[in-house]
C-alpha cells in the first residue's frame, strides 16, 4: 500500500487504512478541521467497555479538573526543569527524572480521544495548549523539553521526554493544520541532530536501557518526515535502524538479533538491564512504518518475528507480555504481573502488524489483551489505574505519584490511547464499499453514509446483533476469532479467519452467534530461560513488590497452574464471585484433563459471573469465577483474585 504525503490537513481519518494518526486520505473522505466534518468516521464505545472507557475520558480529557490541574502539571514539568533540578540524595551525584513525558502523553491521549469522537471542544483544547507550549518553552535553536541542562542526554530520560512531544506536536497539527506546530517539530528534529553531533553521541549510547527509549524516537522523526520531506529527520531515522542492525552485535542490535534462533533474553547478559519491555515496543513500532515509508522491507520482517518471539517467550498469564516491564522469558514463570504501559504497546504493536499484513492472528492476541489485561489496569471509577496487573494476590500494584507528579503516573498517561487504539481497530475500511468488522464489544460506528452498531454484550453473552445501515450496497467482512471452534451468522455455519455478508442499499440486521466452550489450559513453555534461579528470584522480586504491597509477601508461585478460559477471557475465582481469601489463594487441584461447565450467575460487582463446575472420574469440585478484569480492577487489599485453578 502507497501512503500519500498530504501537508496542512486539519483531520484524520479514524479506523481507515492503516490509522497511523497520519493525514486524510482525500480519495476516502474529505478534508476538514471542525466536529462536523463530513466523513470523518465516529466511534462510540457502549456497554460495559465504553462506560469504562467515558469515566476514564472524564477523568483524565475532558472533565474541567483534566483540563485544569492534571493537564497543567504536565505544562509546570517544563517550567520548573525539575527531572534535573531535583534534590539528589545526601546532595551526590545526578538523578534524571522523567516528568517531559507527560506533556507528550497527554497530548498524545486528547488528540486519539478527538479523531476517535470528532469533538470540535477537545480540538480547540488542542490547538491552544500545543501553541502555548511552543510559544512559551521552545527555545531558539530549537530545544523544547524540561532539563535545564539540554546536554544531559546520557543516563537520563531527555531524549525520551522530546520524544513524546515531537509526536505529540505532530498529531495537534493533523487535527488543526497549525503549520507554528509541525514548525516546531522540525526544530526540534534539527536541535537533536546538532546536539548530538556536536557532542559526538549516537542516539544508542544516550538515555537509559542500551539506549531503547532514545531510540524509540524513530517513528516521530518519521511522521515529521512524511509530513515535511524534511531530509535530517529521514537521516536520523535511517542510522537508528543501522544501529538495530550493525554487525559487531553492540546491544540491543533489535533487527539484527530478530533474525538469531536464540530467545530474545538470551541475546546479551542480565536481560533485566537492557531488554525494557515498554521501549523496546516503541521502537519496533517504528521498525514498521520505517518500512512503509522507505519500502525497505527487512526492518518490518524483523518487526514480524520481534512478534513472534514476544508471544512464543514472553507472554505471561493475564494476555500481555513481559514481567513488570523486563523481557526475561516471562512465558516461564507464572507470576504474572504486567506493566499496563506494556500492554498498550504490545496491543498497538497488533493494531499496526495487522493493519499490514491483515493476519487475524494479531486481531486476536490484540482481543485478549485488551479485555483482560488492559481492562484491569483501569479502575473501575475512571480516575485512576494499575502500574502493573497481577494474576494472583490481595490487588494490582498500584499506579504510583512519580517523579515528583501528583496527578500522573507513566501507565495512566497511557491508558485512554489504549481506548482509542481499540475504536480505531474496531472497524477497517478496505475501499469505499467494503469494511472488516473486526471486534465485538457494544459500539457505533459513523462514516459517511454507513453506521454500522453491536450490540449484545460481548463476550459477556454469546449472541449479538450486528445492525447496518447504508445509503448504497456494501461488502462486511466479520472477524471469525481464532478461538472459535463454531460461529453462526444468522443460523449459518460459518469459517474463518472471515466471513463475508453483503449489505443491500438501505442496510440489514445480522445474527451473530459464537460458540464459547470454556477450556482449561496448562501454563507450560518448550524452552528454558537461562541462570533459572536468578530469574526465578528476579520474577519473584518483581510480582510481590513488598515495598508497596507487605500483604503480597510469600503470594509468588514457585509451579505453574491450570487456567479457565471462556471465549476471549480469562476467568477468574475471586472475592467478588463470592469466594474467601483460602478458596481463592489455593489451587483447587484439578488439571487440564478435567471437564468443565459454566453456569451464569447474576453479580453486579462483576461484568460476567459464573458458577464453575468441575468433574473427573466421578470427583466433582464447584467454584464462583468472574471475567479476570473486573475481578480486581479497584485498589483494595482485601478483594482476593487468583487466574490460577
Amino acid at each position: 500500500m502507497k501512503r500519500r504525503l498530504i501537508v496542512g490537513s486539519a483531520a484524520l481519518c479514524l479506523g481507515f487504512l492503516s490509522a497511523w494518526a497520519d493525514p486524510v486520505v482525500p480519495d476516502l473522505i474529505g478534508l476538514g478541521g471542525d466536529s462536523a466534518t463530513p466523513g470523518r468516521p465516529i466511534v462510540r464505545l457502549k456497554g460495559a467497555v465504553g462506560e469504562k472507557a467515558d469515566r476514564l475520558f472524564a477523568a483524565r480529557l475532558t472533565s474541567p479538573r483534566a483540563r485544569g490541574d492534571v493537564f497543567e502539571e504536565t505544562v509546570r514539568a517544563f517550567r520548573t526543569k525539575y527531572d534535573d533540578r531535583h534534590p539528589v540524595p545526601n546532595g551526590k551525584g545526578r538523578t534524571a527524572y522523567w516528568q517531559g513525558e507527560y506533556w507528550g502523553k497527554g497530548m498524545l491521549s486528547h488528540c486519539a480521544y478527538a479523531r476517535m469522537t470528532g469533538d470540535g471542544d477537545a480540538i480547540a483544547f488542542i490547538r491552544r495548549k500545543a501553541l502555548e507550549l511552543v510559544r512559551e518553552f521552545q527555545r531558539e535553536d530549537g530545544y523544547l523539553a524540561t532539563y535545564d541542562d539540554a546536554d544531559y542526554v546520557k543516563d537520563s530520560w531527555n531524549i525520551w521526554g522530546r520524544k513524546y512531544t515531537m509526536w505529540a506536536l505532530v498529531e495537534a497539527y493533523d487535527l488543526t493544520g497549525e503549520k507554528e506546530l509541525i514548525d516546531a517539530a522540525v526544530k526540534m528534529v534539527r536541535h537533536l541532530d546538532s546536539q548530538l553531533r556536536r557532542l559526538g553521541l549516537r542516539l544508542s549510547e544516550t538515555g537509559c536501557f542500551a539506549g531503547l527509549p532514545s531510540m524509540s524516537i524513530l517513528k516521530p522523526l518519521l511522521l515529521v518526515y512524511e509530513r515535511t520531506r524534511d531530509p535530517v529527520a529521514l537521516t536520523m531515522a535511517k542510522d537508528i535502524i543501522a544501529e538495530n542492525d550493525r554487525k559487531d552485535g553492540a546491544c540491543p542490535n533489535l533487527i539484527a538479533n530478530a533474525f538469531s534462533d536464540k530467545p530474545l533474553f538470551a541475546w546479551y547478559s542480565n536481560p533485566r538491564s537492557w531488554a525494557k519491555a515498554y521501549e523496546m515496543m516503541s521502537t519496533i513500532e517504528g521498525f514498521i512504518l520505517y518500512s512503509e515509508i522507505t519500502g525497505e522491507e527487512r526492518p518490518f520482517e524483523a518487526a514480524k518475528r520481534l512478534f513472534a518471539k514476544l508471544s512464543a517467550e514472553e507472554r505471561n498469564g493475564v494476555g500481555s507480555v513481559g514481567s513488570h516491564d523486563h523481557f526475561y522469558g516471562a512465558r516461564r514463570f507464572p507470576n504474572a504481573i504486567s506493566e499496563s504501559c506494556d500492554v498498550i504497546h504490545w496491543m498497538r504493536l497488533c493494531k499496526y502488524l495487522h493493519a499490514r499484513t491483515r493476519d487475524p492472528g494479531y486481531l486476536d492476541k490484540w482481543e485478549v489483551a485488551f479485555l483482560n489485561a488492559f481492562l484491569a489496569g483501569i479502575y473501575r471509577d475512571g480516575t485512576w489505574g494499575t502500574h502493573d496487573v497481577r494474576g494472583h494476590g490481595r490487588r494490582h500494584l498500584q499506579g504510583l505519584f512519580e517523579v515528583g507528579m501528583y496527578y500522573h503516573f507513566c501507565c495512566l498517561a497511557n491508558d485512554p490511547r489504549g481506548f482509542c487504539d481499540w475504536a480505531e481497530g474496531f472497524v477497517r475500511a478496505q475501499g469505499k464499499d467494503s469494511f472488516d468488522l473486526n471486534f465485538y464489544t457494544d459500539g457505533e460506528f459513523d462514516a459517511e453514509g454507513v453506521r454500522i452498531a453491536v450490540s449484545g454484550n460481548y463476550p459477556i453473552n454469546e449472541r449479538i446483533t450486528v445492525q447496518v445501515e447504508t445509503e448504497r450496497p456494501l461488502s462486511l467482512g466479520l472477524r471469525v476469532p481464532g478461538w472459535c471452534e463454531e460461529m453462526r451468522v444468522n443460523d449459518r455455519l460459518v469459517t474463518g479467519p472471515r466471513t463475508y455478508v453483503q449489505v443491500p442499499s438501505g442496510g440489514a440486521t445480522f445474527d451473530l452467534r459464537f460458540a464459547m466452550t470454556p477450556r482449561l489450559e496448562a501454563w507450560t513453555s518448550d524452552f528454558e530461560a537461562p541462570d533459572p534461579d536468578l530469574v526465578r528470584a528476579a520474577a519473584k522480586k518483581d510480582f510481590e513488590m513488598a515495598p508497596h504491597n507487605p500483604e503480597m509477601i510469600g503470594s509468588a508461585r514457585t509451579e505453574p497452574g491450570v487456567r479457565l478460559l471462556r471465549g476471549p477471557l480469562i476467568l477468574a475465582k475471586c472475592a467478588r464471585a463470592g469466594g474467601n481469601d483460602r478458596e481463592v489463594l489455593s489451587d483447587i487441584g484439578i488439571d487440564e484433563s478435567w471437564t468443565v461447565r459454566l453456569e451464569p450467575v447474576a453479580n453486579d460487582a462483576v461484568w460476567g459471573c459464573w458458577r464453575a463446575f468441575f468433574e473427573k472420574g466421578g470427583e466433582k469440585k464447584a467454584v464462583g469465577v468472574s471475567d479476570y478484569q473486573s475481578a480486581a480492577d479497584t485498589d483494595d487489599w482485601r478483594n482476593a483474585f487468583s487466574i490460577w485453578f
